[in-house]
């Protein structure tokens, strides 16, 4: 790949600014909603310019694949089990392919505008902003590059933090708190540190926070985000910030390339009214009185600007966006491959030694709020490939221009923080009991949106006789409780409709349950319903069914590896090495009058190296007849690790009167290098 390697050459951090990279992280709120407010796609109408032509239909596609593939490349589970970074693979901005503020700060952009489409994406956003509270500077921002091997702080001197991976990370809680709330507090506080310490006393951005306040970045001047902060932090004076930075863009921009709109790496002078080009070998020498690594993110952050705030309030970045948009195609051909990454300020090519697809892909959202179609199809076409091999940087880089130019770029400061609020299922969602029995169910809660709340659990509908009881009465959002119906002796027999109510400080829902009691006369005959539930019929396993992805036979006599509880024959799933899902089923009918038990015996070992990760789960559960999940009996993991049998028992008589499927799942992700064995035997349901 022809890419210049974003050094930093300057030898203390005070002399100017930093070059950037990528981090991911994992930890934050664990009480604010999983539901995101705003979720892929948001379809966003844009306050000006073009939408490439493709359907929002095939936009979506394009940005879910590219998305799969950056996930896939660069999101990495580490340094910690509850961090998540961002490799800078391909680049060498850190050493050991380790993250960097500025690619933990794209990241914190990318997953919560995905949110919806990625299940996982609260969770990967927690962990990147646990790396970032786990590696904090002397003034509470992040340190801006670290090892990937050591996690520790990478560049000489005093830890300091780099302006553009603050400003982003910022951004990123806001969207996250507007995205599943309970981030308020976090962002605030980041939000104050960034304006103490990245924030020059003239409003402009300085370029880290123990830098010199004469210099600024323009690849830091991110204006949809200052403006979004402003909406978001009333305590601090974000306005002024704008004000100043739009300043400079037009201070600079009139003096040195007035018909171009372009800006060059680094600015010096920036505290005056008279900012100018920083020295060819100011920071970074690629030269950086020029547009360069840097510099050819602008008219991604002023088109993006322009998109969403409009001609007017955006009016610098709009016309800065059109200038540069017009630039890149003249000087291109209308051929975003040959947009070079470094331009002098007249808009002619400095060198042709070095390609990267950032260079043209960056240009995408300034076509757009130009409101050039051809010239936005032909860069919309080109995010597709990767013609010079780009790793992090032009794959992140792209990621981000992708989701703006799909119009999937909501903006923050117009969207309000989701409302607390939850939900309630029960499961079963019905049972059976005789006088002088019970019923039992599990009712669980959920997070719709905002932040966690307790929920106080109750249930209307009894009849006489029949007592509704909830253990613990109530929870906080997310938790569960058991529900059990007590029917007193003499109860009437029939079936009975009743409302479970969960009520919140945000208002109340409801679930049904139905409840049967059934006549005293006739009663229940013990019996064990389990056919061959010691496994010992050999090959012959009916009634059990067994799967493998891997096409193995689970139900096995394998005894020199894996010993029985007892007789030969076993249920040995997974301890394969690899990603595989075993199940061993059967299916019974409870009879209607019974109390009925599920017991089993099961056997862990495993090999995996961690005392935290699950990568390797055993799962029981109960399927109705059309194969839906009735309730997770218990699920066991590689940490369930023992040297002989246990024996284990569950209460299933809620599910009395039912034909139900009882299974035994086994998934093995191999994710962490080792194995899991779960070895069941001995199985029975025993009824009274």
């Amino acid at each position: 790949m022809a890419h210049f390697l974003r050094k930093l050459v300057a030898a203390t951090a005070s002399a100017g600014c930093l070059a950037l990279g990528t981090v991911v992280a994992g930890g934050g709120p664990a009480v604010a909603a999983t539901t995101p407010a705003n979720p892929f796609p948001t379809h966003v109408t844009y306050r000006t310019g073009v939408m490439p032509s493709a359907s929002a239909a095939t936009r979506d596609a394009a940005v879910k694949k590219q998305y799969d593939a950056w996930k896939s490349a660069y999101l990495v589970h580490g340094c910690a089990s509850n961090e998540y970074y961002v490799s800078t693979k391909g680049d060498g901005d850190a050493p050991n392919n380790g993250p960097v503020s500025e690619g933990q700060g794209y990241g914190m952009n990318i997953v919560p505008l995905m949110a919806g489409y990625d299940a996982n994406a609260k969770a990967e956003f927690d962990g990147m902003w646990q790396l970032v509270k786990d590696h904090e500077d002397q003034y509470g921002l992040m340190q801006w590059q670290l090892d990937g091997s050591t996690c520790k702080y990478a560049d000489s001197g005093t830890p300091d933090s780099a302006t553009d991976g603050d400003l982003d990370i910022g951004y990123g809680l806001v969207l996250a708190d507007k995205q599943w709330g309970g981030y308020t507090s976090d962002a605030k506080a980041w939000l104050g540190r960034i304006y103490a310490h990245d924030v020059a006393a003239d409003g402009h951005l300085k370029c880290e926070d123990d830098g010199p306040s004469t210099d600024t970045r323009p690849s830091d001047m991110m204006l949809d985000h200052l403006r979004a902060f402003a909406a978001y932090d009333t305590a601090h004076d974000w306005n002024k910030v704008v004000t100043r930075t739009e300043a400079i863009v037009n201070e600079f921009t009139g003096t040195y390339s007035a018909t171009k709109g372009l800006l060059s790496d680094f600015v010096v002078n920036a505290d005056t009214t008279s900012p100018k080009p920083a020295p060819a070998n100011y920071q970074e020498s690629q030269p950086d009185n020029i547009v360069g690594y840097n510099s050819i993110r602008v008219p991604w952050h002023m088109g993006t600007d322009a998109l969403l705030n409009g001609t007017t309030t955006a009016a610098t970045a709009y016309s800065d966006a059109k200038k540069w948009s017009a630039c890149a195609k003249s000087v291109s051909g209308s051929d975003p491959k040959k947009v070079y990454p470094h331009l002098n300020l007249n808009c002619t090519v400095y060198s042709t030694s070095d390609q990267a697809e950032e260079a043209g892909d960056s240009v995408g959202p300034a076509a757009m709020a130009a409101g050039d179609q051809a010239w936005t199809d032909t860069i919309w076409n080109q995010l597709a490939t990767n013609p010079f091999g780009d790793g992090y940087f032009g794959e992140t880089i792209k990621t981000l221009v992708y989701i703006v130019m799909a119009g999937d770029y909501w903006n923050p400061a117009t969207t309000t923080a989701p409302a607390n609020d939850f939900s309630v299922a029960v499961s079963p969602a019905s049972g059976t009991a005789a006088p002088g029995g019970s019923a039992t169910a599990t009712v669980n809660t959920a997070v719709t949106s905002g932040s966690a709340q307790t929920v106080t659990l109750s249930a209307t509908g009894a009849p006489t006789g029949v007592t509704i009881s909830f253990n613990p009465a109530s929870v906080t959002a997310g938790g569960s409780t058991t529900m059990t119906a007590t029917v007193a002796t003499g109860t009437a027999a029939g079936t009975y409709p009743l409302s479970v109510l969960g009520t919140a400080a945000s208002g109340s829902h409801t679930v049904a349950y139905t409840l049967t009691v059934t006549s005293t006369s006739g009663g229940c005959t013990a019996a064990q319903l389990l056919g061959n539930a010691g496994f010992e019929n050999g090959a012959t396993i009916a009634p059990w069914t067994q799967s493998s992805t891997l096409g193995f036979a689970p139900i096995n006599n394998d005894t020199a590896d894996e010993p029985a509880h007892s007789g030969s024959w076993d249920a040995w799933t997974n301890g394969d090495g690899k990603a595989d899902t075993d199940t061993v089923a059967q299916t019974v009918t409870i009879p209607a009058a019974c109390t009925a038990t599920l017991s089993y015996w099961l056997h862990v070992d495993t090999t995996e190296n961690t005392t935290t990760a699950t990568p390797d789960t055993f799962k029981v559960q109960l399927l109705d007849q059309a194969g839906t999940v009735l309730t997770t009996l218990a699920t066991y993991s590689n940490l369930s690790h023992n040297t002989g049998y246990t024996q284990h028992s569950h209460d299933v008589t809620a599910y009395a009167g039912q034909t139900l499927t009882v299974r035994f799942t086994g998934t093995e992700t191999d994710a962490n290098g080792g194995t899991t064995s779960f070895v069941l035997d001995d199985t029975a349901l025993q009824t009274r």
